[in-house]
């Protein structure tokens, strides 16, 4: 009878050992890391320059304001803006067209007192850019004094932006 209690001593003494060894087991898992670093620059909007209706039986010179908005990821240093001729320049004017072929010349000015053009290509906004900070670029139009054909004039410039 000794014998098999000392044997069952041992086996028990043995299962203890295991078991403290099992709960002194080290469990491992891997915590992952990631980050999208975005770089980027876009024009988000541009508002029309949208000129009220203008009475052709005498000189006009309808003024209106507009905007270009551009919003970056990162900060950038020396971004410029820049406008096209638009659809139907002629002459470095650039003008509106009717549906009926007629043209409404304007001009495009960088500030409100209208001393800045921006010319066909020319830039209309030249600095640096904060991240995330939208950058409101106001642009401002102007037809001059004249008389003009009745009809919907219209014309499309293309805003280009350098980072």
């Amino acid at each position: 009878m000794f014998i098999k209690n000392s044997l069952k001593l041992s086996l028990l003494s043995a299962l203890c050992a295991a078991s403290s060894m099992a709960s002194a087991a080290e469990e491992t898992a891997n915590l992952n890391v990631s980050a999208i670093v975005a770089d980027s620059c876009t024009l988000t909007s541009a508002t029309a320059l949208s000129f009220a209706s203008i009475d052709s039986s005498t000189a006009s010179n309808e003024i209106t304001p507009g905007s270009i908005v551009v919003l970056c990821t990162g900060s950038r240093t020396g971004a410029t803006v820049t406008l096209g001729a638009g659809q139907n320049e002629e002459g470095g004017t650039r003008k509106m067209a009717s549906t009926g072929g007629d043209l409404l010349p304007y001009t495009v000015f960088s500030d409100a007192g209208h001393s800045s053009a921006v010319a066909s290509g020319g830039t209309v906004f030249s600095g640096n850019l904060t991240a995330v900070v939208p950058q409101a670029i106001p642009v401002y139009g102007q037809i001059p004094p004249g008389s003009y054909s009745a009809g919907l004039y219209t014309d499309t410039i293309l805003v280009t932006l350098n980072h």
